[in-house]
């Protein structure tokens, strides 16, 4: 493993557990035995490291966006693997870390919400047009306003003047979206299939 990747698997870890704020380029050191200086000779600073470390994600979930895509067997299984893949990437991140990245880090926050608004934008509006075509969505639906309200929604998660964080846990409104966004769009035969799915024990990660 190169050691850029070390580097960035070690602080993730640590920033998902602690919050940004709280963890130093010491702790990160720390962890992986190593000393501050080596640390510097891969990255500039902390906030050079959280920008290697938000850009390697935003790789990440658009290849396993293009994969499902590719595997899914229609568009209500495309959207449950990708509601799936969230759910497992944000249950164990501590609240702090969102607060964290929104107020002392703007402009990596930013990118994170250009990819949201552009990137997640088309997949939506792909798979609600995908739904739709195959019959599993309600044909009346305005695909560019509901891909706007479920991109919209994804500030709302970290809102804590909406959901305060301590209270309401990122993966539990998460996962209850989910559900009021899928419910919102099915089909009578959507519905169907949703209940079979739900009859094999398949969803519980997400939709219970």
């Amino acid at each position: 493993m190169e050691e850029i990747t070390k580097i960035l698997d070690a602080a993730e870890l640590l920033f998902k557990k602690y919050g940004i704020r709280s963890v130093t380029m010491s702790d990160i050191a720390r962890e992986l035995g190593v000393s501050k200086k080596t640390l510097y000779v891969h990255i500039e600073n902390k906030h050079d490291l959280i920008a290697k470390i938000m850009q390697r994600y935003i790789q990440e979930e658009q290849a396993m966006c293009q994969q499902v895509i590719q595997e899914a067997d229609n568009a209500l299984d495309e959207l449950l693997r990708i509601s799936i893949y969230v759910q497992h990437q944000i249950k164990d991140i501590n609240p702090s870390m969102i607060y964290d990245l929104q107020k002392y880090h703007r402009p990596i926050w930013k990118l994170m919400d250009d990819f949201h608004q552009d990137y997640i934008m088309s997949t939506a509006e792909s798979n609600l047009q995908r739904g739709v075509e195959e019959g599993i969505y309600r044909k009346d639906l305005n695909i560019q306003i509901m891909a706007k309200i479920y991109v919209s929604f994804i500030p709302i998660l970290s809102d804590d003047q909406v959901f305060p964080l301590r209270k309401y846990p990122t993966s539990q409104i998460h996962k209850e979206f989910i559900k009021y966004h899928i419910y919102g769009i099915v089909s009578e035969k959507g519905s169907t299939l949703l209940k079979k799915l739900l009859a094999e024990n398949k969803l519980n990660s997400i939709i219970l």
